[in-house]
């Protein structure tokens, strides 16, 4: 493969109910000097361009070069910027505790790949990083996508993710594809639910509820808005409303788990009170001492916890849950467990509340006004009847597939649909995204939606060997591609079916 300067093409990756993609620029200018086959290695030369970075005081961001072919992906060691701060910090924690210094504040980021580098961040001193890689070579990575995962971490919570492209070899083809949807089969019983969490204030032992007591008041309103709105819906009917307790781990669990049961009755009772509900239908669980959220609280502090990775390694490696208690406070002359105890135990002093429903079908038309309101209530099939009320390919058509998706993320259908609707309208990644979820890949509308999405990548092969397939199962719109194929490639489109 002819080593060449590409440019880079940014995409940002928004997660959101829409599932959309739109143009943006990562944070960093990143060009690259090198970039494809040597011998037997696959070479990733990148030069990355801080010349412009401004970085919040306590920020941390990593740098993900993955190489991606249709389905095959390799995420490539990771470049880790840090601000002059957050580095001094983390070096102070990696003396202190042995925390490794490309540590982040999400705990399992760190497993993922491999560290190429970490450098503090100064542009004074260094405007430019390089970036020098070499991995073995495989025929996959002929013509394969370089992206770029930008991944901003500040103290805690999430990272905000972007994603920069660059092709190792060609460019991308524009084609006019065609697609075969499936349709649904019909729900026998549309049986829904909503989960709310009341983050209610206990004293200390006690499991009766306190409306004015703290910011109880606003939790249990929120539960009441939840259950009032279902239960008013025209278009349900409630089959049951479950209470589940739960307790912070101070003390032993044998009195965590009956404390944790009061208090989903004391909920329960509150309003079987309130509800027009029957009675009847209200349940209470036990959800006991609440490790879980201890855990992911606790993977959130970063500097504000100290000997933060002993107290989850504990939490990971043992089970007794009354000694994995007494473990937490003996570190540290027993600091951090005090500071849990303050900050955290009250947190974990909750109930949910799930209250479980049956939807009733809807017409065409009900569908079309629902969708727009509340589409959770519809099952996939009417809202792919409501799709089909729109011209195929344009955007409510499409809209109203990934709709569909959304609400049905594991299901085939809803994702072969929405992954055609993507592609349809050129949206590569979106649609590879999609397909990457399909577990059943036998059916011909997927493969003639492969067969697209190797168009696009520029892996002519494959893209006419799932093209062959489909059109063979008789999907129609697979010989248009295939004509598709042969007017990218300049060849005349095949005829027959190709066996490999």
């Amino acid at each position: 493969m002819k080593m060449q300067k590409l440019k880079l093409s940014c995409l940002i990756l928004l997660l959101l109910s829409a599932c959309s993609t739109a143009q943006a620029q990562l944070r960093v200018k990143v060009s690259s000097e090198k970039l494809g086959q040597t011998g037997s290695s696959m070479v990733v030369d990148l030069t990355f361009d801080v010349s412009a970075l401004n970085m919040k005081s306590v920020e941390s961001l990593i740098y993900t070069p993955i190489l991606v072919s249709g389905k095959n992906k390799m995420e490539l060691p990771k470049l880790i910027l840090k601000s002059k701060l957050r580095y001094k910090l983390d070096v102070r924690e990696k003396d202190l505790n042995g925390t490794p210094l490309e540590a982040v504040s999400n705990y399992e980021v760190n497993m993922r790949t491999p560290v190429y580098k970490v450098e503090r961040f100064d542009r004074k001193t260094r405007s430019q990083i390089p970036y020098h890689v070499t991995v073995p070579f495989k025929v996959w990575m002929d013509g394969a996508t370089l992206q770029i995962r930008e991944e901003a971490f500040g103290c805690c919570g999430a990272p905000a993710q972007q994603v920069a492209t660059a092709k190792t070899s060609g460019k991308q083809v524009e084609i006019n594809p065609q697609f075969r949807y499936l349709t649904p089969e019909k729900e026998k019983e549309k049986i829904r639910y909503e989960i709310g969490e009341a983050y209610l204030d206990f004293p200390q032992g006690q499991s009766v509820i306190l409306p004015n007591f703290r910011g109880n008041r606003g939790e249990l309103d929120k539960i009441n808005q939840m259950i009032v709105l279902v239960a008013t819906d025209p278009d349900v009917k409630v089959t049951g409303v479950e209470m589940r307790g739960y307790a912070s781990p101070e003390g032993s669990q044998k009195l965590n788990y009956e404390l944790s049961f009061k208090r989903a009755q004391a909920m329960r009772e509150y309003f079987v009170q309130m509800s027009t509900i029957p009675s009847g239908l209200f349940r209470t669980g036990v959800g006991g001492e609440d490790w879980d959220g201890l855990k992911r609280m606790v993977q959130d502090m970063y500097y504000m916890l100290p000997m933060k990775w002993d107290i989850l390694a504990i939490i990971e490696r043992e089970y007794d849950l009354d000694r994995r208690e007494q473990l937490i406070k003996n570190l540290g002359g027993g600091a951090p467990y005090k500071k849990i105890y303050r900050d955290l135990y009250p947190k974990l002093r909750r109930v949910d509340c799930q209250i479980n429903y049956v939807v009733r079908d809807f017409t065409l038309e009900e569908g079309k006004r629902r969708i727009k309101e509340k589409p959770k209530l519809l099952s996939q099939n009417e809202m792919y009847q409501v799709a089909r009320t729109y011209p195929e390919g344009s955007r409510e058509f499409n809209e109203t597939l990934l709709t569909a998706r959304n609400h049905f993320p594991n299901n085939d259908i809803a994702n072969i649909n929405a992954a055609a609707a993507a592609l349809a309208e050129g949206d590569v990644e979106l649609g590879r995204e999609y397909l990457d979820k399909v577990e059943n890949t036998d059916s011909p509308e997927y493969d003639n939606c492969m067969g697209v999405l190797y168009m696009y990548d520029g892996d002519y092969e494959e893209a006419e060997t799932h093209l062959l397939r489909a059109q063979a199962a008789g999907v129609n719109e697979a010989t248009h591609n295939l004509r598709e194929l042969a007017r990218v490639r300049g060849n005349k489109p095949s005829t027959g079916r190709r066996e490999k």
